[in-house]
């Protein structure tokens, strides 16, 4: 009688997380790509929500071809509903050249800035050049359109330099001591080769906030450069004082901050592409409330709503992913960001099936996870909460790297 009642509540308890996964295999629309242009009902689907929202956010695996394509056809498609900015995951400084590279020469104009010596972000990659090239080239050339939301890790000199021709003479000595710890990190890194001992992840903020007390009415340029190195050295030196969730959720403040500033500007509507920690709705994948989470409530402010877009590899796919000798590519089926073994989205939400690229409608999913799920997979149940779509890419290509940093 007690193993009897041990298998009905055993059948009992596994009866949510059966229905969940039926309905996921269930609830799906083919998504084609060819060229380059997206076609199908998947597609219908996400230029049809995201025409009608203020913000529209791509959370993706990153280092996936396919998505960088997506990406660029997807604000192709909504630059006739109002969407004129591309927010991305590079620093401010760094979008903003990053588009004037590309309004000198396109994609090749791209690459070459990013090329150079003492410059390194991860979207040193051709496909992700393309995009920007094909985003800025979309756009009037009066009217600027990318803007970069994230920290520094790699580029130190590079923004340094374009301060060192204006500063004053009461900020000449805090700028010696920032330019002289740039560039003893640089010496030690370039023996070491421990990321460790990069200069945003080596030094403390103290020497971006000094200089910034002493530089009196910066221009906008000399601004945005002075708060990006102290935000980033300070994101870093909070990782360092107190670990992971600390680097979250500082990371996640800067973020906010610079969504803020542009949304002051009267913006209407903004596409977004982030890795899809950070455009999650409600608290992320390490508990921090990030863009995703703003975004949302900011669209509420107006009445209006923002659609969030999931995008991963599936079943046979690589993606690029940075290691020591630059990009490399990588089986998706073996790779695991969030070290959730078995339990990682892109293999519950994948269709072993599939035959080719599919979307998810996760709406409708969410009255079968309302509680009880989060024992069996907690990541998941966050996500249909979170997400509004899912892209999963049936044998997807990794992107291919320009330069090693």
């Amino acid at each position: 009688m007690l193993v009897a009642l041990c298998l009905i509540a055993a059948t009992t308890q596994q009866a949510p997380q059966a229905r969940l996964l039926e309905a996921l295999q269930q609830n799906r629309l083919p998504l084609t790509l060819s060229d380059g242009r997206p076609a199908g009902p998947g597609w219908d689907l996400l230029v049809r929500e995201a025409k009608n929202v203020r913000f529209t956010l791509i959370g993706e695996e990153h280092g996936v071809a396919e998505t960088a394509q997506l990406a660029a056809a997807l604000f192709s498609a909504l630059r006739p509903a109002g969407y004129s900015r591309f927010a991305i995951e590079l620093s401010p400084p760094i979008a903003q050249d990053v588009e004037a590279a590309a309004r000198r020469n396109g994609q090749r104009g791209i690459e070459d800035f990013l090329s150079q010596p003492n410059l390194f972000t991860f979207s040193n990659l051709h496909e992700e050049t393309r995009l920007l090239a094909d985003v800025v080239q979309s756009s009037p050339q009066n009217q600027r359109v990318l803007f970069g939301f994230d920290r520094e890790v790699f580029n130190d000199r590079y923004l340094i330099s374009k301060l060192e021709p204006k500063v004053p003479a009461g900020a000449r000595a805090a700028f010696a001591r920032l330019k002289d710890a740039s560039t003893n990190a640089g010496a030690k890194n370039a023996q070491t080769h421990n990321p460790d001992d990069l200069f945003f992840l080596s030094q403390d903020s103290a020497l971006a906030s000094s200089l910034r007390a002493a530089w009196p009415n910066p221009d906008r340029e000399t601004d945005a450069v002075l708060r990006t190195l102290e935000a980033s050295l300070a994101i870093e030196t909070a990782e360092r004082a107190g670990g992971a969730w600390p680097y979250a959720e500082r990371r996640a403040q800067w973020f906010r901050s610079n969504l803020a500033d542009l949304v002051r500007t009267g913006s209407a509507k903004i596409l977004m592409k982030f890795g899809y920690n950070h455009m999650i709705r409600g608290a992320n994948y390490v508990n921090a409330f990030d863009l995703g989470t703003m975004a949302d409530e900011v669209a509420a402010l107006t009445g209006e709503r923002a659609f969030h877009i999931l995008v991963l590899p599936g079943p046979g796919s690589y993606q690029a992913v940075l290691g020591g000798a630059g990009f490399a590519p990588v089986s998706s089926d073996e790779f695991d960001e969030f070290k959730a073994g078995d339990q990682r989205l892109t293999r519950v939400l994948s269709n072993a099936n599939a035959t080719g690229h599919e979307v998810i409608d996760l709406r409708p999913l969410r009255r079968l996870a309302m509680r009880g799920l989060e024992s069996w997979n907690a990541d998941v149940v966050r996500t249909i909460y979170g997400y509004d779509a899912v892209v999963i890419w049936k044998g997807g290509h990794a992107e291919s790297g320009l330069t090693a940093p």
